[in-house]
């Protein structure tokens, strides 16, 4: 490939063995170095460009630096593969296991074991199913946080619940393997947040809750959870808190449901989470008063639902 059209696929910058097999010499090299039309970034890396790179330069320079088989990861492929819209500011790349790398300025390697490799916009990056593993488990990442990436991806038709079970099967370990297990069951039936997932682990199925129909739509926009035969309609929202148009468009929202026979519960973090199961006898006392025959099972002794059952 002509060293120009080189450059410019790898988004200004190019090793000293690309320029020498491109044809130029290495002192015509050391003379685009001296002129300023080149800067080194590293040994054997330049910016063969004026100016500074933008941030698919700076990540093609780690990816070189990184060597062949090496992977944006974490953030930077969460970045490329269009699920976030901003660009990390520390580009992570991910190198087979055994390989030691000195790192460039903005730039972190880390050593990973069987690495899967897509191409995005030019560059080596971790696979879907790989990135959102590998974001499950990154440091500080809680259950919540784990949940919350699978859902993510999936909304945004990046992967599937499928394609992320079987790519956690096929890894040794996973800090939040149960959880994710559990959670991408729930996010194949519809659930698009990590509140909705918690939901169904904690309020419906531990209280023997019916299960209600995920993500039904409703015009342009979705209701959470409807026990349908009982025209029950619970909606969660995880913002800790939210006012002016909003507000009024969720209560626009119940006062149409009403119209057609439906009863809307809203719940929050607090009570998903804080309540779970003063939330379940709630819930189940509005499907009690429309017809549902069943009873609320208690989950530990000190469940409220035990006063409801013996009633």
């Amino acid at each position: 490939m002509e060293l120009d059209a080189l450059i410019r696929s790898q988004h200004g910058v190019c090793t000293t063995a690309q320029a020498l097999a491109a044809g130029l010499t290495e002192d015509g090299i050391r003379w685009r170095v001296s002129s300023g039309r080149w800067s080194r970034l590293g040994q054997g890396l330049y910016c063969a460009q004026t100016g500074e790179l933008d941030w698919l330069g700076r990540a093609h320079a780690a990816v070189l630096r990184g060597g062949d088989g090496c992977a944006l990861s974490l953030r930077a492929a969460e970045h490329l593969h269009g699920v976030a819209s901003g660009a990390p500011p520390v580009i992570t790349v991910a190198v087979p296991a055994r390989r030691s790398v000195t790192r460039l300025p903005g730039t972190r390697y880390r050593r990973h074991v069987g690495l899967e490799v897509v191409r995005r916009r030019g560059l080596p990056v971790t696979t879907a199913e790989q990135t959102v593993l590998d974001l499950a488990e990154a440091p500080g990442a809680e259950w919540r946080d784990a949940v919350a990436t699978a859902a993510r991806w999936v909304q945004k038709r990046r992967t599937t619940p499928a394609a992320l079970d079987a790519a956690l099967a096929a890894r040794a370990r996973h800090r939040h393997r149960h959880i994710l297990t559990v959670a991408l069951g729930v996010v194949a039936e519809g659930a698009e947040s990590v509140l909705e997932v918690s939901y169904v682990r904690r309020v419906e199925r531990p209280h023997g809750l019916p299960p209600a129909t995920i993500q039904r739509p409703d015009g342009s926009r979705r209701r959470d959870f409807e026990y349908e035969e009982w025209l029950v309609v619970v909606e969660v929202d995880g913002r800790l808190g939210h006012e002016g148009e909003s507000v009024a468009f969720d209560r626009r929202r119940d006062r149409q449901a009403a119209g057609t026979g439906r009863v809307t519960l809203r719940a929050g973090w607090v009570d998903v989470e804080g309540d779970p199961c003063g939330l379940a006898v709630d819930v189940h006392a509005a499907l009690r008063a429309r017809g549902y025959p069943g009873s609320v099972l208690a989950c530990s002794p000190r469940c409220p639902a035990r006063r409801v059952s013996a009633t």
